[in-house]
C-alpha cells in the first residue's frame, strides 16, 4: 500500500474487515501517522483541534500492519512487481496506489499550499491579528481558509478566483451566487472572474513576512497588499513516479469500475481515475477502499454510493448529494421552519443531485431519489409541502 493517507489506511481496514490475514506493508511519504485532511481548512487552522489522527498510534498493532513512515517510493516496475525507494526495492504480490494529489501552483506567487498537516500549521502561524491574507482559488479549501481566516482576531481575506464564482465547479452558477453572498457579509472581499498575475516586492506590504508577500497584481489591473498569499487552486494527482510503469496515466492513474489498474495493482483515493472520473472527496476515498478491497479478495462488490461532500464555512455546513451536470436545471427554494436553502438539480426533468445550506435533514433523504432519477417536480412537491 502506498500512501498512507485516508484512502491507504481505509483500505487496510476494510482488507482486514473482509477478512485478509496475510501480511500487509503501509507506505507514506510523509513523517506522521495517518491524519484527517478536512480539519485542516477548518478546526486546525482555527487552532480548534490539535493533531487529527485517524488512528491512535497504539490501535494499529491491532489491524497488524507494518507502517513505514517518511518512505519515498520513486518507481513502480510492475513486470518484475518491485517499488524503489532510493535505497531499496520492495516486491509486491498485489499492489495499491493511494499516493493522492500535490497542491497546483501558480508561476511567480510563492504563496503557501494547504495539503498537509505541516501546511495547516504553518499558515496558522502567520495568521496574526492584522494579518491580511490573500487566497487565491476559491473552492472548497479557499473558501474554508477565508471563512476560517475571518473568525481569527481581525485578519483581512481577499479571495480571487478565474472563475465567475466560489465553488462555481461545485454548486454551479446560480448556487455560486449564495456562498458569494455568505462570504461577503463576513467581509470578505471577492475579486471574481480575474486572475492573479505577480507579486511585487514586499516593502509596501506593511511589514508582512509570509511567503508571498507584497502586492499581488490581479488582471484586472486591481492591485492587493497582503502579508501572505494562499494558492488554492487545486490539486494534481500524484502520479510522476509513475512514469514508465506501463500503467495508463491521465489525469489519474486509470483503473476499471473496481480500481483495477494493471494485474494485481489498483488505485484508490485522490490519485484514481476510475471509469473515466476522478474525485477529491474525503468520502470517495473510503467508498473506493471498500471496493477494491472486495476486488482483491474475490468478493461481491458492494452496491455504488451517491458522490457525497460538505463543507463547513462560518455557521453554515453545506452538503451536496450526486453528480450534476454544468448544464443541468436548478430549482432554488427554503425548506423548514428555519428557512433553509436547498438547490434540486435536474436534467430532462429527472433529479440529479442536490446542495443544502445546513439543511440536513432534507438532502440527505434524496439519496434514493437520486440514484433512481426521480421527477423533479414529484420532489419539490415533498419538500415544499
Amino acid at each position: 500500500m502506498i500512501g498512507a493517507g485516508l484512502a491507504g489506511l481505509r483500505t487496510v481496514e476494510r482488507l482486514r474487515h473482509r477478512g485478509y490475514r496475510g501480511r500487509v506493508v503501509l507506505l507514506g511519504a510523509e513523517r506522521h501517522l495517518p491524519y484527517d485532511r478536512p480539519p485542516l481548512s477548518k478546526q486546525v487552522l482555527r487552532g480548534e483541534l490539535g493533531d487529527p489522527w485517524l488512528r491512535q498510534a497504539a490501535d494499529y498493532a491491532a489491524l497488524n500492519v507494518d507502517i513505514r513512515l517518511s518512505y519515498h517510493v520513486r518507481e513502480l516496475d510492475t513486470e518484475r512487481r518491485l517499488i524503489r525507494s532510493k535505497d531499496a526495492e520492495l516486491p509486491y504480490d498485489v499492489l495499491v496506489i493511494a499516493t493522492g494529489a500535490s497542491p497546483r501552483r501558480l508561476p511567480g506567487l510563492n504563496g503557501l499550499v494547504l495539503r498537509t498537516l505541516d501546511d495547516a500549521r504553518d499558515l496558522r502561524g502567520l495568521l496574526r491579528p492584522g494579518t491580511r491574507l490573500a487566497v487565491v482559488g476559491a473552492g472548497l479549501i479557499g473558501c474554508e481558509v477565508a471563512a476560517s481566516a475571518r473568525s481569527m482576531d481581525n485578519v483581512e481575506v481577499d479571495l480571487v478566483d478565474v472563475l465567475a464564482g466560489p465553488l462555481v465547479r461545485v454548486v454551479g452558477v446560480g448556487v455560486c451566487e449564495l456562498v458569494a453572498d455568505l462570504h461577503r457579509e463576513h467581509g470578505v472581499r471577492l475579486h471574481m472572474g480575474t486572475a492573479a498575475t505577480r507579486v511585487g516586492p514586499g516593502a509596501e506590504a506593511g511589514g508582512g513576512d509570509g511567503p508571498g508577500a507584497g502586492q499581488l497584481a490581479l488582471a484586472d489591473g486591481t492591485v492587493l497588499t497582503a502579508d501572505v498569499v494562499l494558492e488554492a487552486i487545486g490539486a494534481v494527482p500524484e502520479t510522476g513516479w509513475l512514469e514508465g510503469s506501463q500503467l495508463a496515466l491521465s489525469d489519474g492513474v486509470v483503473c476499471d469500475a473496481t480500481g483495477r489498474a494493471a494485474d494485481d495493482v489498483y488505485a484508490v483515493g485522490d490519485v484514481a481515475r476510475w471509469d473515466g472520473r476522478r474525485s477529491e472527496h474525503w468520502t470517495n476515498a473510503g467508498a473506493q477502499a471498500d471496493r477494491v478491497a472486495a476486488a482483491i479478495l474475490g468478493q461481491e462488490q458492494p452496491p455504488p454510493e451517491i458522490p457525497y461532500w460538505w463543507s463547513d464555512q462560518y455557521d453554515i455546513k453545506l452538503q451536496g448529494l450526486g453528480a450534476p451536470g454544468p448544464d443541468d436545471d436548478v430549482h432554488l427554494i427554503t425548506w423548514g421552519p428555519k428557512a433553509r436553502t436547498v438547490a434540486l438539480y435536474a436534467s430532462d426533468g429527472r433529479l440529479t443531485g442536490a446542495v443544502g445550506f445546513s439543511a440536513a435533514a432534507a438532502v440527505m433523504r434524496l439519496r434514493a431519489d437520486i440514484a433512481t432519477g426521480t421527477a423533479v417536480a414529484d420532489v419539490l412537491a415533498r419538500l415544499t409541502a
